[in-house]
């Protein structure tokens, strides 16, 4: 249902988030697309989803900033004639919380309201591997649905940008069953990322890129300045060109490779880019991911393959410096390899992993709001130089 095959790009520069900036900005990215009107057309159900990965104020970065969630919506409900709906549904709390964090608060033009109502989807004999997905049922039926994604690393699909936003429409804690489902094969998570994506009638995706994250994503790395808005019809074009313009390989993000294979991939000599060149937005020094590709896909005898995998392979760690005890980790934690134990020296408790029972999706260190579960290689890894940080 989404993305379609317009794969212009539009990218307006913008150095901060005043709003009156922001909607000339917003007005002058659109405009290729024939504005809002041109997007929203005769829609009378308009859904905004931001990026409301947990509530947290402006100053981390970790959330679509609040003032182009306003204008943005302000913009889609003068294009049709009625209140939008804005909503999402985080990795911890609800959207109405986060909007509250954030001081963005209902308006005329807007509603803010949780995205709590699953609804079952499936497409038999069509391309979605996932029979039955859950879905918010606001996001689902709305006639234009607009994505509002932040640019940001992620610990384990490299890059979040427009196609991984949308896994907000997973209702709840099914997110984390999900990551659990898909096991260690990140691909197989890539693969449901997309197919979620494109179950969805999202009609505009615009990135908040003015202030990105980089580093520890996509809830604990370090906020850095991009100094630009990015937009489009097409998710997957939009996801390619941020690649570029971070020097990333487009064959290391899993999003875009699942896409590839799905036929749905756009070649970056295929997108017509509206606006500055990209070579002239790339960040210098170079933008730190979460991580580097994950070493998976080990052969050998049956004995040597777990064995290799736990000396080479990606982890999650807590760093008891910084853990508070909140215990999200462990509530998020579909495969049930985290646990909260006593301390006799600290006055929260420390959290434990079950290393046979972790499957590395890194939904821990997700969620983690204080940036206490760091992404880490194993020990041989580490002695031959792999595995390191950009």
């Amino acid at each position: 249902m989404s993305s379609g095959r317009d794969t212009r790009v539009s990218i307006v520069r913008l150095d901060d988030y005043e709003s009156g900036a922001i909607d000339r900005a917003l007005e002058k990215l659109l405009a290729p697309f024939g504005g809002m009107e041109g997007i929203v057309g005769d829609a009378e159900r308009v859904v905004v989803k931001p990026n409301f990965l947990w509530s947290s104020g402006v100053d981390r970065a970790i959330c679509t900033h609040p003032e182009i969630i306003r204008a943005a919506s302000r913009s889609a409900a003068a294009a049709s004639g009625s209140r939008v709906t804005i909503t999402d549904s985080p990795g911890v709390g609800t959207a109405t919380r986060c909007a509250r964090v954030l001081d963005l608060a209902e308006e005329a033009d807007f509603s803010i309201l949780d995205a709590n109502d699953g609804v079952q989807i499936g497409r038999e004999g069509k391309t979605l591997s996932y029979h039955r997905l859950f879905l918010s049922r606001r996001m689902l039926e709305s006639d234009c649905l607009i994505n509002l994604p932040k640019a940001k690393t992620h610990g384990q699909m490299v890059v979040t940008a427009a196609v991984k936003n949308t896994f907000g429409a997973v209702v709840g804690f099914e997110k984390a069953q999900w990551h659990f489902r898909a096991g260690r094969d990140p691909m197989a998570f890539a693969r449901l990322l997309v197919e979620i994506h494109e179950s969805l009638p999202v009609k505009l995706s615009v990135l908040d890129a003015v202030v990105g994250m980089e580093g520890n994503g996509p809830g604990s790395g370090d906020p850095r300045k991009l100094g630009f808005l990015m937009a489009g019809k097409n998710a997957h074009a939009i996801d390619r060109v941020l690649c570029e313009i971070w020097g990333v390989d487009p064959g290391a993000v899993y999003t875009l490779r699942a896409a590839a294979e799905m036929g749905l991939a756009t070649r970056l000599e295929e997108i017509e880019v509206i606006g500055p060149r990209l070579e002239e937005l790339r960040p210098s020094p170079a933008w730190k991911l979460a991580r580097p590709n994950p070493l998976r896909n080990i052969a050998g005898p049956t004995w040597f393959v777990p064995v290799m995998d736990r000396l080479l392979s990606l982890r999650p760690e807590v760093n008891p410096a910084t853990c508070i005890g909140c215990g999200h980790c462990v509530k998020a934690c579909a495969a049930e390899a985290m646990t909260m134990v006593p301390s006799m020296t600290r006055p929260n408790a420390v959290v434990e992993i079950d290393r046979k029972k972790c499957i590395s999706c890194f939904c821990c260190q997700e969620i983690c709001p204080q940036g206490a579960i760091e992404v880490k290689t194993g020990p041989v890894a580490r002695i031959l130089g792999l595995g390191r940080l950009r």
